[in-house]
């Protein structure tokens, strides 16, 4: 996608998709292009491109630069002139990453809310280092395929995965509840800064334009995506075969168990043996535990700041095998917190029973 070609003060909107990001950071010194890239995006996405919001947002950080060095920053003009002359830059370097790095911490802080901060299980650590191995620059089978229960884990592991890499390199979508194509790459070009009012077509030349081998896509709940009426037809799956195959980038599938039958059949059928081999064969499948163990509920459990939660492992345990699993722990664990914090006391086992109204 070309430079637009533009002055800082001709016009109020700025180009903030992931490719021109990307083409603007390439004129940045390698220290600045993440910072540059995760600044763009959460203009974008979180203040709808308004430069003034993001300078308030700034300002309330204590941060202090005038709305014209943000504007020229991202339009591409740190260190160069609309007609691409080389330039002073207009900020100093560790003056905009000490900046950006306390946007991020603050936006990090807003985003979690009253909600507990992302718990790093054993499980989830296992989730992190399998779409690390995939996407290693030498791996030769860049398909990764993750099996688990509703409540394994997977939503919460990935999307901290794809929170804590969103300088452009890896992007999350939910498959749409039905098989739709034009759904999935308006979500998929969304990711990537497009406009979901284009038309279908373009959205489809920006994503392929945007993707490239040093990216990552992780698409949740691939199940909904197949259509049975289709057989080996399957619109959605071809596009993202073709998609890695063109591009060489990392594809992440999430499913669950119930769908791995469907998907077994599939491949001795011949059509998903495409991606069985893509991924290094079955055995290379991330199987997630059919039930949270021990050390994930002990480790959010402290995360909660539950008093002696080892001693109480068994009781907990139950509670991570009931309907729900491990976001029934969640709910259970985060209502006793706030009843403690009410009553200004500690969080412990008898905060729990009391609202499973089991005392």
């Amino acid at each position: 996608m070309p430079e637009p070609k533009t002055t800082p003060e001709a016009t109020s909107r700025i180009m903030l998709d992931a490719v021109t990001l990307e083409t603007r950071a390439a004129h940045l010194p390698e220290s600045m292009r993440d910072h540059f890239i995760w600044l763009g995006s959460f203009c974008r996405d979180a203040c709808n491109r308004d430069i003034d919001l993001l300078q308030e947002k700034f300002k309330s950080l204590n941060i202090h630069h005038d709305k014209t060095t943000w504007s020229r920053i991202l339009r591409g003009f740190w260190n160069r002139t609309s007609e691409g002359r080389d330039t002073p830059p207009i900020l100093a370097e560790e003056k905009f990453i000490r900046a950006v790095e306390l946007l991020k911490k603050d936006a990090r802080i807003k985003e979690q809310g009253g909600r507990i901060v992302f718990v790093m299980t054993p499980t989830s650590q296992d989730i992190f280092n399998y779409i690390d191995l995939k996407r290693s620059p030498d791996r030769v089978n860049k398909l990764g395929i993750i099996i688990g229960e509703t409540g394994s884990q997977k939503t919460a592991a990935t999307t901290e995965y794809a929170r804590q890499n969103n300088h452009g390199m890896v992007v999350r979508v939910e498959a749409p509840e039905t098989p739709s194509m034009a759904q999935f790459m308006t979500d998929l070009a969304k990711c990537y800064g497009y406009s979901a009012l284009a038309s279908y077509p373009r959205k489809k030349s920006f994503v392929l334009e945007a993707v490239n081998n040093k990216k990552t896509i992780i698409v949740e709940n691939i199940q909904r995506l197949y259509d049975p009426r289709h057989g080996d037809k399957q619109t959605i799956f071809s596009f993202l075969q073709k998609l890695q195959e063109d591009t060489g980038c990392t594809i992440i599938l999430t499913l669950t168990p119930l769908f791995e039958k469907t998907l077994l059949g599939g491949l001795q059928r011949g059509f998903f043996e495409q991606f069985e081999g893509r991924a290094g064969g079955r055995r290379t499948f991330l199987r997630l535990p059919a039930y949270p163990p021990e050390e994930d509920v002990l480790a959010i459990a402290r995360a909660f700041g539950l008093q002696q939660a080892e001693k109480h492992a068994d009781y907990l345990v139950k509670i991570a095998r009931e309907e729900g699993r491990i976001r029934r722990l969640f709910e259970d664990l985060q209502d006793a917190k706030i009843s403690a914090e009410a009553d200004k006391e500690k969080l412990t086992i008898n905060h729990i029973r009391q609202v499973r109204g089991e005392e």
